[in-house]
This record gives C-alpha cells, sequence and structure tokens, in this order.
C-alpha cells in the first residue's frame, strides 16, 4: 500500500518524477517539460523533433494536447506528419492515444480520414483494447459519413465479438448512437440474430438500449418480438431486467401494454424478486407519469387492483410485497402513484397492518411514505 501510495504521489507531480528522471534514454527536450510541466516554456515547434517521444510520456502527451489546441495549421500538420505513420501504435498507448484522439478533435476533415485509413487495417484490435477503444469512438464521433461507413465495414466482420467485449461495446455503442439508423443495420442483424441472449448478456443488454433509443421500431421488429416473447424471463435477469426497463421507457404503447401484461401476471414473484422489482417500479411509474400515460390508464389500475386484491381476499399480494426487503419498494411506488378509488382501498388495506408495519423494518419505510403523501 505505501508503495501504491507513493506511486500516486509521484504520478501527481511533475517536478516530482522519481529516480529514473536521468534516464539516459531520454531527450533533454523530454527531460525539461517532465519538469516544467504542461507550463513548460519550450515551443511546439522546439518539441516538434521529439514529438513521437512526446506523445508516449505522460507529462510531455499532456503538453503536447495543450500546444496542439493553440497551434497554427502549418504545425499541426508538421506534427500530423510525424505521428501518422505510428497512428496505430499510438493508438494504444497509455498515453499516445490522447495525442491521436486529439486529431479527431482539432485536425482538418482530410487529417481525420487519413487518420481513419490508417487505423483501418487494425480497427477491430483497437477497438477492443482499453485504449484502441477510445480512439475508435473519438473517431466516430468526428469523421465525416464516409469514414464512418468505411469503419462500419471492418467492425462488421466481427460485430459480436465487439459487443461481448468490455471495451468493444463501447465502440458499437457510440456507432448506434453516432452513425444514421440505416448505417447501424450490421448491428441489428447480429443482435436479432440471438437477440434473447444478447439481452441477458453483461455488455450486449447496453447495446440493446442504445438501439432503441436510436432507431426506429419497424427496424427492430424482429428484436423487439424475440424479448417481448421473453419478458417473464429477462424481468428476472441481472441483465436483462435493464433492457425491459428500456423497453417500458422507450418502446411503442402495445409493448408497453404487453410487458404490462406480464408484470400483473408474475406481480408476487416479480415483486420480491432484486431485479424485477425494478421492472415493476418502472411499469407503475411509466403508466402513471409516462409518455402514454393516458393510454395505460386500464393497465395501470388492473396492475393497482391486482397487488391491492379483492376486498374479501384475507392474504392479497400487498401484504406479502410489504415486509419483503424487494417488495416493500414497489409498496412505497404504490403510495406514491394510487389515485381516486385505488389511494382509498390501498389505504384501508395498509390501515389494517398497522401492527405488521409498526413491527417490521422494512414497514417502517411504508409508514413513512404513508406519511408524506398524508394518507395517514
Amino acid at each position: 500500500k505505501t508503495k501504491q501510495k507513493g506511486s500516486k504521489d509521484r504520478a501527481a507531480t511533475p517536478d516530482g518524477i522519481g529516480d529514473d528522471e536521468d534516464d539516459a534514454n531520454r531527450s533533454e527536450a523530454l527531460k525539461q517539460v517532465r519538469r516544467e510541466g504542461t507550463k513548460s516554456t519550450m515551443t511546439l515547434r522546439e518539441a516538434i523533433p521529439h514529438v513521437l517521444e512526446f506523445a508516449k510520456d505522460h507529462y510531455a502527451s499532456r503538453f503536447l494536447q495543450s500546444k496542439l489546441d493553440e497551434a497554427d495549421a502549418e504545425e499541426k500538420q508538421q506534427v500530423f506528419d510525424l505521428i501518422k505513420p505510428q497512428a496505430a501504435l499510438l493508438a494504444n498507448d497509455q498515453f499516445g492515444n490522447f495525442v491521436i484522439q486529439k486529431y479527431f478533435e482539432i485536425g482538418t476533415v482530410e487529417q481525420r480520414k487519413e487518420l481513419v485509413d490508417v487505423l483501418y487495417p487494425k480497427l477491430l484490435m483497437l477497438a477492443n483494447e482499453a485504449h484502441g477503444c477510445r480512439v475508435v469512438q473519438k473517431a466516430i464521433q468526428h469523421v465525416p459519413r464516409e469514414s464512418q461507413t468505411k469503419m462500419a465495414q471492418k467492425l462488421r466482420e466481427d460485430v459480436v465479438s465487439c459487443i461481448e467485449s468490455m471495451h468493444g461495446n463501447h465502440v458499437i455503442q457510440k456507432c448506434v448512437e453516432q452513425m444514421p439508423p440505416d448505417s447501424v443495420s450490421f448491428i441489428i442483424e447480429a443482435v436479432q440474430a440471438e437477440a434473447q441472449r444478447m439481452a441477458s448478456h453483461m455488455y450486449g443488454c447496453r447495446v440493446v438500449q442504445r438501439l432503441l433509443e436510436h432507431c426506429a421500431s419497424h427496424q427492430l421488429q424482429n428484436m423487439l418480438d424475440q424479448i417481448l416473447g421473453s419478458i417473464d424471463k429477462l424481468a428476472t435477469d441481472p441483465y436483462g431486467n435493464y433492457v425491459v426497463q428500456h423497453m417500458l421507457e422507450h418502446g411503442r404503447v402495445d409493448d408497453k401494454r404487453r410487458i404490462m401484461g406480464v408484470v400483473e401476471h408474475n406481480i408476487v414473484e416479480f415483486s420480491k424478486h432484486k431485479c424485477s422489482s425494478n421492472v415493476v417500479e418502472k411499469a407503475l411509474e411509466i403508466a402513471t407519469i409516462g409518455e402514454h400515460a393516458a393510454q395505460l390508464e386500464n393497465e395501470r389500475s388492473a396492475l393497482m387492483y391486482k397487488v391491492i386484491g379483492d376486498i374479501s381476499d384475507p392474504n392479497p399480494p400487498l401484504k406479502q410485497m410489504m415486509d419483503d426487503r424487494f417488495g416493500n419498494f414497489i409498496v412505497q411506488r404504490m403510495i406514491e402513484h394510487a389515485r381516486g378509488g385505488e389511494r382509498d382501498r390501498l389505504r384501508t388495506v395498509l390501515q389494517q397492518s398497522m401492527d405488521t408495519l409498526n413491527n417490521s423494518s422494512h414497514g417502517k419505510h411504508i409508514l413513512n411514505a404513508l406519511k408524506k403523501e398524508s394518507m395517514i
């Protein structure tokens, strides 16, 4: 622990470089920048002969990025000409990647296109690397449409591996966010080939959520049908539940109705489960204050009354949920969203259970919710 702390301290202060400052392999220019940091008196023109060395150094990389922000076109081109042949190597360097990213931000359109051409043969590898994936994301965000299309062609070669990669999934998400919907058909095709598995995958679920946000439902019909046929499984899945919640947020009104029907049918099981209880909360929320709330009134009312139960039922779902560590949150949301006759019925059933609520840790949360809504 002591060693790690010391290392961190050295990294945070340019003038406390450590024992290797006099490394014979470092140029005098690099030593100067490491001593002086981003406030170094060295000019970019003086640094140009050392650009590749600078790009791979923690402090000198920051120095270069800072100087490029204020450089003229000629200086930027001189630096670009030096880094371009090494762009693929720099893109996956822990410090060099920031210099390549900088050119996607401040470079000319032609420079950005040239960088894509250089990175293209290694694009799949970079997309799945810790540093390279950030460069690829930055490129997708800043290059013209023709370069985006070229990048998509390369990613298409192994899109499933990218989706399932802890780094590559961010690249695929960026494609969905930044490219026109008709350019990401290769991603849709890969997902819909096994939509349920993708929706319950640690990284695949993120890509499915981006598709739901950015693509028209007619493009996703096959994927949506598969997911809608698996709601009962996905709702209780650690990753799939987020996809179901996202469909409740971004889906068509008929999709939301179908999901709410599954929720109502499985209300006790879903409410007492760590993952699916979040789906129940989302269903109550979107049907009360969401975009399609008015069209979902019947489903919302049916769900509320299913939980409250028949007046003659001695053990309605509500009573099974209120002392559960997950179910009690559903009861709190119901108190928040109830209205009219259902609000009165809900209050009556809960008031009949005051002893239980007062004597349980979860019940106290429900009592606080009742007080907040002036229901007791």
